[in-house]
């Protein structure tokens, strides 16, 4: 018999060299391409936990300096947040359940179901004074500008004060509606949000005759209403947002719409610097809207989120009124469990690499490896 070697001439010795060196240095480097265009194509961001501070409930929320103001069912809550980590209680106003609140150059207006329309002096955080008070009944959501305030009720419609004096807001007109929503104020117009019909339009010109100017279409569920400069970003209860351009409050043009498909109650919006805060209800969402026309939802926060009903942001920090209290966020380009998403991703690297190694392993065992073979 005569064994004769390298008897399979092709590959020649070079090739197979080259194939070998190849197939060791994909299998090195592919699991760095796969997390590379992994990195390109998700590109998320994440809503990370910061901190908590349990007031039972929290319904409205407006964010000065380092304070929070937090409205529940006992009156208003007054929050340090110069530790986020850490946010204490260091004043309140006790009014009974309070839905509505803003807050401008010291003085906070709230808005009472049981108290009615109540001014309070807050300068000293830790000591806030009664100023005046308007005993409206079932008052829900407050909007100020100027020397009024614009305030909706249970019953329905929104009443107007002339608060020029703080310590006797004197009624001045009202605007009767089947339901009451939240209220904002731009110019001398009111956008009035009723949920059973859709976002009004009302000029209030002259306050003690407010006129009906329009009732902007695709806008069922109105709830809560926020503006900067010519647009409105409406939050509509289970259908998600509406962006409309109000520079002719007579004639609003609507620039988009996001159709929530999960169920969530847009309860709370605001927008800052391009983007558009959400509170769901169910959770919290970020869009991006610096192109009002095409909005992008970009990040959502489900978890340890219940019952979401008003968000308010500032120059870091994310805060959201909750059922349990107060929950501060901040935007992440890394979530809160780094570590199991590490460790997800060594799981796929570890996976890859021993899915090739022995792809590698039969191609070059049954293809290309020299056979020796014997002939007679």
């Amino acid at each position: 018999m005569i064994l004769l070697k390298n008897s399979f001439k092709f590959p020649n010795k070079k090739i197979r060299k080259t194939v070998s060196i190849t197939l060791v240095l994909f299998t090195l480097i592919s699991p760095a391409f796969f997390l590379n265009s992994r990195a390109q194509t998700a590109q998320r961001l994440y809503l990370n936990r910061v901190g908590f501070i349990d007031l039972e409930v929290g319904y409205d929320v407006h964010i000065v300096g380092n304070h929070a103001y937090v409205t529940n069912n006992e009156g208003l809550m007054i929050i340090d947040i110069q530790d986020p980590h850490n946010p204490q209680k260091v004043g309140e106003v006790l009014s009974g359940g309070a839905l509505g609140v803003e807050v401008e150059s010291n003085i906070a207006y709230i808005a009472s179901v049981t108290g009615g329309f109540i001014i309070s002096n807050v300068s000293s955080p830790s000591n806030p004074q009664l100023v005046g008070q308007n005993s409206v009944g079932g008052a829900i959501r407050i909007a100020v500008s100027g020397s009024r305030a614009y305030i909706t009720y249970f019953g329905g419609g929104f009443k107007i004060f002339n608060i020029s004096d703080l310590t006797n807001p004197t009624f001045l007109g009202e605007y009767i509606d089947t339901r009451s929503d939240a209220i904002e104020i731009k110019d001398n117009f009111v956008y009035f949000a009723n949920a059973e019909v859709g976002l009004k339009v009302v000029n209030v010109s002259n306050p003690s005759s407010p006129q009906l100017v329009t009732i902007i279409s695709q806008t069922g569920g109105a709830n809560d209403i926020h503006i900067t400069n010519d647009t409105l970003y409406l939050g509509c209860w289970g259908a998600g947002i509406r962006v409309i351009d109000i520079s002719n409050p007579t004639s609003p043009q609507m620039l988009d719409s996001y159709d929530d498909n999960d169920g969530g109650e847009e309860l709370g919006v605001i927008e800052k610097d391009g983007f558009l805060y959400v509170a769901d209800n169910y959770g919290v969402e970020l869009f991006n809207v610096s192109d009002p026309t095409a909005i992008v939802e970009i990040a959502e926060r489900t978890s340890d989120v219940s019952a979401a009903h008003d968000i308010d942001v500032d120059e870091e920090y994310i805060y959201v009124a909750l059922g349990g209290g107060l929950l501060i966020l901040e935007i992440s380009s890394t979530p809160e469990n780094e570590d199991s998403e590490l460790l997800f991703y060594l799981i796929i690297i570890l996976a890859v690499s021993v899915t090739i190694v022995v792809i590698s392993s039969i191609i070059y065992f049954k293809i290309l490896k020299p056979r020796k073979r014997y002939i007679s």
